[in-house]
């Protein structure tokens, strides 16, 4: 499966697809990042129009990326900047309005989480445990660990765009910087009670500052850094040089050091003084940075949250088959009897079909929605079928888009034969009003013949004869009720297509009859 990973940060946006394979190994397939700078102006007044402008932009891309490469399943993620604002909720809202995109919104102690599974399998702890830290630009998360557990999760306001806001200017002076340092060194006093500088053996920056300020000190000694900056090693020492240059450095002559991203020019100064009063509260004289994070997280976490998917995958490519047989289990759906009335309403639009004229989309949209008929189940017996229109409108389902999902819920709402009203199709058009008319129609005669779900109907023969439809049904036992649950739901299709039904049930050597 192709599965996309969003991470809305307070500084950037990244997204990340990959092919999940049914054991759940990933294959990297496309990144992108923007620069969007959600906390711009600071993240008490809540984000700015100009920001929201920037990230729907990045994510209206996004969306682009994933539909042109067949992402199946998009899972994306709000951090500190959409928590903390005012008008966070509105943007997801708008995000969603405008991308389809849903967003959620994380706690801190999720975000740690998070990026926990997405730096844990490229992680050393040959040497025992690591202090994994990401410093973002409203907050960082702390995580000690080793390969089996996360024992420590801590997210503190500590970000580079926060901290640049304690000085103005073009460039960083001493007094800047001796600010910052208090700033930080006060932000960091919660920690003290639950980390130990014995209780790590290394520590380990995910964030895009820790790499930017790796490669810059690699390259100050004369070696070379990988392509994805994964693995660098930055040494306390070269940092404190670095920060020592600050206050000789504007922004123009900071972008000319090697390895400098002049993305960071504005943020880069602080986010040093932060990561060195980090290393000091740590007690390490180094650290190594990994290119794994959030986004990687969010892969990790969605295989864990879909292995049953997967394990489909195995034995079913189409991702809207998949979506349909995943709900089926989620939800308890009689496998059996959904099986036996997509058969039977298959055979009627079949026989039907010089009248009906819809297309093979929605023949297998027929098929879906006869499988998923009696999903309502799961809430309540009594008004199942409005239950189930609800529980289709309101569960992820990989490969529909979301009119299609509205029509199948629809027809599920009217699966049980009693013809729609105009003002219960006025939202769609023409077209899909008469989709739903039809298509809801035969699952009602489908679900009546197997009224018992004990598979009692053994063959269905459908034709059509100037404009009668004839249904002679074979059964094994009994049949009394098939026949009575038909004629009670015929007239719905009936009306759809301006035929008349006439239903024959043969059981035994008798044969009952009704028109």
């Amino acid at each position: 499966m192709r599965v996309g990973a969003i991470d809305i940060g307070t500084n950037s946006v990244h997204l990340v697809i990959a092919d999940v394979s049914p054991d759940g190994d990933v294959s990297v397939i496309e990144k992108q990042r923007h620069q969007v700078e959600l906390g711009e102006g600071g993240l008490v007044n809540g984000l700015t129009d100009d920001a929201i402008d920037r990230g729907l932009e990045a994510l209206r891309t996004f969306k682009t990326a994933c539909d042109s490469l067949g992402v199946e399943a998009v899972h994306c993620a709000a951090t500190s900047a959409v928590r903390e604002a005012e008008n966070g909720v509105a943007f997801c809202r708008k995000v969603k309005a405008e991308t389809g995109i849903h967003v959620r919104v994380i706690s801190g102690l999720d975000e740690a989480r998070l990026i926990y599974l997405g730096a844990r399998p490229h992680l050393d702890f040959s040497r025992g445990r690591v202090l994994l830290v990401d410093l973002g630009g409203g907050s960082t998360e702390f995580i000690v660990c080793d390969a089996e557990t996360a024992y420590v999760r801590a997210s503190l306001p500590i970000g580079h765009l926060r901290a640049s806001t304690i000085h103005d200017g073009d460039r960083v002076s001493a007094e800047d910087v001796a600010r910052i340092r208090e700033w930080s060194r006060e932000a960091l006093e919660p920690l003290r009670a639950r980390i130990h500088p014995t209780d790590v053996a290394r520590m380990v920056g995910t964030s895009g500052t820790f790499r930017t300020l790796a490669r810059m000190a690699t390259l100050s000694r004369g070696e070379l850094p990988t392509e994805s900056d994964d693995g660098l090693v930055l040494h306390r020492e070269e940092l404190e040089a670095l920060i020592e240059r600050l206050p000789s450095l504007s922004q123009d002559k900071l972008c000319e050091l090697p390895g400098m991203d002049s993305k960071r020019k504005h943020t880069l100064p602080a986010g040093a003084v932060v990561i060195s009063e980090i290393l000091r509260f740590a007690q390490v004289d180094h650290l190594v940075t990994s290119a794994y994070a959030l986004r990687d997280g969010l892969i990790v976490d969605w295989i864990q949250r879909h292995r049953p998917e997967l394990e489909q995958s195995r034995l079913e490519a189409d991702p809207r088959r998949r979506s349909v047989l995943s709900v089926m289990e989620r939800y308890g759906v009689d496998a059996s009897h959904a099986q036996v009335t997509a058969k039977t309403a298959l055979a009627i639009f079949d026989a039907t079909a010089e009248l009906h004229r819809l297309r093979i989309d929605d023949r297998r949209l027929l098929e879906f929605a006869a499988l998923l008929h009696d999903v309502g189940h799961h809430i309540a017996g009594e008004d199942h079928h409005k239950h189930g229109a609800y529980l289709l409108r309101h569960t992820r389902m990989s490969g529909f888009t979301a009119p299609e999902l509205d029509v199948m819920a629809m027809i599920v709402h009217h699966h049980r034969g009693k013809v729609p009203k105009k003002r219960d199709l006025a939202r769609f058009g023409e077209e899909s009003a008469h989709r739903i008319r039809v298509l809801a129609g035969m699952i009602a005669i489908a679900d009546g013949f197997d009224r018992g779900h004990d598979d009692n109907t053994r063959s269905l023969q459908a034709t059509l004869e100037d404009r009668t439809l004839h249904l002679r049904a074979t059964t094994l036992g009994p049949a009394h009720l098939e026949r009575w649950a038909v004629l009670q739901r015929k007239t719905a299709l009936e009306k759809a297509l301006a035929i008349k039904v006439v239903v024959e049930v043969e059981q035994g050597p008798a044969v009952l009859s009704s028109s």
